[in-house]
């Protein structure tokens, strides 16, 4: 994968598609700074209802958007709202275009004929051939069908139409909001327009959208403009808010990396359980073999395979994720289980992400629903989803102590209290993600645990449940924690940020992705391993001394890679300097393996120099 050219292609879209809802916004009646240039629009009381606005006649719901957007514009600023448009349109026609590539569904988005440039899905229903969508909306398409020159309006009727009842895009992407549904950019079916891009582009080759992990190079590169402007504030001593964390955070792993991180976490524990696995052994080119055996008090003994639990709590986009999917498929296929069920068994039990960003959160959804897909295609209709969360919202329709109370179905007084507090903290989850400590008896835990079980299966929508999941993610127990952690020095914090890392993990307090190592260690079973990529830092300076004689002294550093410069090939220069290693919560035994590999020219060299084992210290 060329990944130079996904760039490209991710800045080229980024701007096509900004421009263009930037001019909807325009032509919407507002400027630059959300002042009204053109009035309100006013209902028309006729048949059907109507609305005029700017001396044109537009039909009923027009109003309730239009005031919807206005309303958006004055909460957030047009700045962020085009930025919220632009990529609610690139996320899912992407998308649309992947399973295109893939073979789940009708090229919607290709052209008929490349002279007239009709998308097929506007070609479709100028046969009579219309997907599934709302009454309303099926009557407004056939007026419109008579006249070709309204081709624009006919595609944002269909692809709203189709983005709400595709089971994948709308379950992994949501639903599009009333005033997102306006700022479709007129010139979408232009040339030189997104969808041109798409269909045109030699950016993207056929093999590339066969790939996982195109998608999360593609935000991570969409939003490099975002974090060249947040690094900018930090030169200035602006402080990281809580919107500006995940694109100063996001940083995509390299995929030999990733193999090395989970092929030595859950791949050892299940060797260490399984020792004749030798195809699985065979399958895992990255695996460091340990200096001695494992002894049988230091292993983390799980009775099945389900039992296995992979967490990545800085899961960005889902590569380590789809990873894992891959490996923990070829352990249940070891195993005799049937294809159907190792692929529930890993979306329901094995793995689970959270990440701050909700963006990067439906990436990782859509990246592992794809990774299913391949395997069996029944899976495309979103009856088993991943689980991967992200922060849920702070508002409710009813007091909380109310809601809790038909959750618990009563009010014991211990287990309303902690949850009350838990909730309490939930309230800076947007700035704290998943470093947030929750403080949990373990009765408040099981009762919490049990009535989340059963609301799942007869309320799943209540509206606290995406709550009581994260709270139960960040206080379980895992086999596994591996994840290439956010990286933010103590001095570009928020002060409530840089408050709570130092009043929770004060040996880490430094930088974010320190205090992601003892995070990820906290949520460790016993002999569970911890795999992580982060700065090389936290081995040489002063201010990382404590962090550094806690894990020498605490816990089994399995194996390191130090990696130095140049580690992922975005990224120029010498200041980004890494090191990868796996972990084990149990104190050292013996010495673990560690290898040099800061001489890499590139990321590429780096693999070869560790597949090679050249320059390794014992």
């Amino acid at each position: 994968m060329n990944t130079s050219q996904i760039k490209n292609f991710a800045i080229q879209s980024r701007n096509i598609l900004k421009t263009g809802v930037i001019q909807r916004i325009q032509i919407l009646g507002f400027d630059s700074n959300g002042n009204l240039t053109k009035g309100e629009p006013t209902r028309i009381d006729i048949q059907g209802g109507a609305t005029l606005f700017a001396g044109e006649i537009y039909d009923g719901p027009f109003y309730d958007r239009w005031m919807s957007l206005r309303s958006r514009i004055q909460e957030k600023g047009v700045k962020e709202v085009y930025e919220e448009a632009a990529y609610t349109w690139f996320n899912r026609l992407v998308a649309i275009r992947i399973m295109q590539k893939n073979g789940f569904i009708d090229p919607v988005l290709a052209y008929t004929n490349e002279q007239t440039r009709i998308p097929r899905i506007v070609a479709e229903a100028r046969a009579g051939r219309v997907g599934q969508m709302t009454p309303a909306d099926r009557e407004k398409l056939r007026d419109l069908m008579g006249d070709d020159a309204r081709i624009n309006e006919q595609f944002a009727i269909l692809i709203e139409n189709f983005c709400r009842n595709n089971p994948v895009i709308f379950n992994c992407f949501g639903g599009i909001e009333e005033y997102i549904s306006l700022l479709l950019p007129d010139n979408i079916l232009a040339p030189g327009g997104f969808i041109d891009l798409l269909n045109h582009t030699s950016y993207i080759t056929e093999d590339d959208y066969k790939q996982s992990e195109l998608i999360g190079w593609l935000y991570q590169f969409y939003i490099s403009e975002k974090k060249d402007e947040v690094f900018d504030g930090f030169k200035k001593g602006k402080k990281a808010e809580a919107e500006d964390i995940p694109a100063a955070t996001q940083i995509f792993t390299p995929n030999w990396i990733v193999k090395y991180m989970v092929q030595n976490t859950i791949g050892r524990i299940y060797l260490d359980n399984n020792p004749w696995a030798t195809d699985i052994k065979d399958s895992m080119k990255y695996l460091v073999e340990p200096a001695e055996p494992t002894p049988k008090d230091a292993i983390l003994k799980l009775e099945s395979l389900e039992d296995y639990k992979l967490l990545d709590n800085a899961c960005g986009s889902g590569h380590i994720l789809v990873e894992a999917f891959g490996l923990f498929y070829k352990m249940y296929l070891e195993e005799g289980y049937s294809s159907r069920s190792a692929i529930e068994n890993i979306l329901r039990k094995n793995l689970l992400g959270i990440d701050l960003d909700t963006r990067a959160k439906q990436l990782a959804t859509f990246a592992l629903l794809m990774t299913a897909a391949k395997i069996d295609p029944t899976f495309l209709d979103c009856k088993v989803m991943p689980r991967v969360l992200d922060m849920p919202g702070h508002t409710f329709s009813r007091p909380l102590y109310e809601l809790l109370r038909e959750f618990y179905m009563g009010e014991e007084r211990t287990v309303m209290e902690e949850t009350m507090k838990a909730f309490e903290l939930l309230e800076q989850a947007d700035n704290l993600g998943s470093i947030m400590k929750f403080d949990l008896s373990a009765k408040t835990r099981r009762e919490m645990a049990l009535r989340y079980k059963e609301w799942g299966e007869t309320n799943p929508g209540f509206e606290i449940i995406h709550s009581i999941a994260l709270i139960l993610a960040l206080s379980d127990k895992y086999a596994a924690v591996v994840n290439n952690p956010p990286y933010m020095s103590s001095s570009n914090m928020n002060p409530a940020l840089l408050s709570y890392c130092i009043a929770h993990y004060i040996d880490g307090k430094a930088d974010l992705f320190s205090v992601f190592m003892l995070v990820g260690i906290n949520l460790l079973s016993k002999n569970g391993k911890l795999g992580m990529i982060n700065m090389q830092s936290w081995m040489f300076l002063g201010s990382f001394e404590a962090l550094r004689g806690h894990i020498v002294e605490d816990y089994q550093i399995d194996s390191l890679l130090h990696l130095g410069p140049h580690t992922f090939d975005e990224l120029g220069g010498e200041v980004v300097q890494n090191v990868a290693f796996t972990l084990t919560r149990a104190e050292p035994r013996v010495s673990g393996s560690y290898y040099r590999l800061v001489e890499g020219r590139n990321c590429a060299d780096k693999e070869r120099m560790y597949l090679g084992r050249i320059e390794f210290y014992q």
